[in-house]
């Protein structure tokens, strides 16, 4: 199916060219020395005393050429490993939210670890989604020290779910927790080196910084192997220049040198190209992710990180909705789909409502449906000899129907496809069914998942060295 493509060869060119520019005569400030350390030794000039660093263009250019095109993420059960190109799409849920919106009292409140327990089972049993966010990326979860909250939101994800599960890259004794933990399920470090069992995000800090903690994250999964999503959350008018362009050269000069510190720590360390680019809402002062600018900027994010041969990872089902409403519906649809057609290859956000600041177990069920249709549509419609039909049209003929056909029965599930939530039925029967909106069938799907849905055990050796691994990083942590 063609592609949505916001960009001609001729801008990419130029967007490419005006990152470069920027990189070497503007700079980037770089917080962490390590990184600072590695980019002088390859020939950029570095402040020390600023921090800041102006990187050559032919630098950046040899540095984005190592990154791979393709890689596999594995997950605990094998069935669910996720090989990812430029030409795939997957779609990644967000679990660890500060926020919940609680389904029984409609009233935000601050996410536990049961929730996280809760949204992990519910985010396995959906068909749709492969990555996974965990509570490992979230700074605080009620009730967890803050100290400690990665390794126990990481052992929440993989108890809960037999998919690939991110781990946090917030600061190197954090990250080396969750590799480490990763390591257990690889069986050993050495394998977790040779076959990337975790992932993680570094989010840069628009406009043309690198944090520390951030930094030291890269750098510590980059030495391990393991995959990193290097994004940036330019905020358009505000944190990037107004326009849009403008705004895509701000990420394109963040992500690229991520990306190159990424490579000059591993050469071949797999990275996406990662984009939560949105607007600043003049009106409210608030960012906006639930926009149709978000989507171009996603849109324009993929063209960009296939120009450099990279898998690129991009937002969707974004909302500044604070209820599960028509207003989220659209939203999410939009964004969902402009991202798509557009190419992203991990779609992240499922879930979230209320500038993604809170996580819903309803939302994450509606987001799964709509994930559904949007693969089903980048799938486009296949022509050839048996999908064309002819001859199950000749044997049926003029007046007759398709529904007893042996083809009809071979390509339905493959042509149509079936959402679990939507409403079909005629109004009468819609009625005589208990007249139910989308959230009172969500509700009801969550609680039928949580009564039933049980995820692949973890084998009991690898259950007690992760919580071995748990009770040692809260000992450490207690020592000061």
């Amino acid at each position: 199916m063609k592609r949505f493509e916001v960009l001609d060869r001729n801008e990419i060119d130029e967007i490419d060219d005006a990152t470069l520019t920027v990189l070497e005569r503007v700079g980037m400030i770089i917080h962490e020395e390590e990184a600072r350390n590695m980019l002088r030794k390859n020939g950029a000039s570095v402040d020390d005393k600023t921090k800041l660093v102006k990187i050559p263009r032919g630098l950046v250019k040899e540095g984005v050429s190592k990154a791979p095109g393709e890689f596999t993420i594995c997950a605990r059960d094998p069935k669910y490993n996720v090989r990812t190109t430029c030409d795939v799409t997957y779609f990644e849920p967000m679990i660890g939210r500060l926020n919940i919106l609680d389904s029984r009292t409609g009233v935000r409140r601050r996410t536990t670890l049961a929730d996280l327990d809760n949204l992990m089972r519910i985010a396995n049993a959906m068909p749709n989604f492969q990555l996974l966010h965990s509570g490992a990326m979230m700074p605080h979860i009620e009730g967890v020290s803050d100290s400690v909250s990665h390794v126990y939101g990481y052992l929440s994800g993989v108890n809960n779910a037999q998919k690939v599960v991110k781990g946090t890259g917030r600061g190197r004794k954090r990250s080396d927790d969750c590799i480490r933990m990763a390591s257990v399920l690889a069986g050993g470090m050495e394998s977790l080196k040779k076959t990337p069992y975790i992932f993680t995000t570094c989010n840069t800090i628009a406009p043309l910084q690198l944090g520390a903690d951030m930094t030291e994250g890269l750098i510590e999964y980059a030495r391990h192997g393991q995959p990193v999503d290097v994004a940036s959350e330019v905020q358009s008018g505000a944190t990037s220049p107004v326009t849009l362009a403008g705004s895509l050269v701000i990420q394109n000069a963040e992500v690229l040198c991520g990306i190159l510190i990424s490579q000059l720590v591993n050469p071949g360390t797999p990275v996406f190209y990662g984009t939560c680019g949105g607007i600043m809402d003049m009106r409210t002062g608030n960012i906006a992710l639930g926009t149709v600018e978000a989507g171009l900027i996603n849109a324009a994010s993929a063209q960009l990180a296939h120009h450099y041969g990279i898998p690129c990872r991009g937002t969707g089902a974004t909302t500044e909705s604070k209820v599960l409403d028509m207003q989220a519906g659209y939203e999410k649809t939009i964004t969902l789909l402009t991202a798509a057609l557009g190419g992203i290859n991990c779609l992240f956000y499922p879930g979230v409502v209320e500038h993604a600041l809170t996580i819903s177990l309803e939302s994450l069920v509606i987001d799964d449906d709509i994930c559904g249709m949007v693969s089903r549509l980048i799938r486009g419609i296949t022509v050839d000899d048996r999908h064309l039909a002819v001859d199950v049209i000749e044997n049926v003929g003029a007046g007759g129907h398709f529904l007893g056909q042996k083809h009809t029965m071979d390509y339905l599930t493959q042509e149509h496809y079936f959402p679990t939530l939507s409403d079909r039925k005629e109004r009468k029967d819609w009625e005589k069914d208990g007249a139910r909106e989308l959230k009172d069938a969500a509700a009801e799907r969550v609680r039928q998942i949580l009564e039933e849905h049980t995820p692949m055990a973890l084998e009991p050796d690898k259950l007690k060295e992760l919580n071995q691994i748990v009770k040692e990083v809260e000992e450490r942590e207690r020592a000061g």
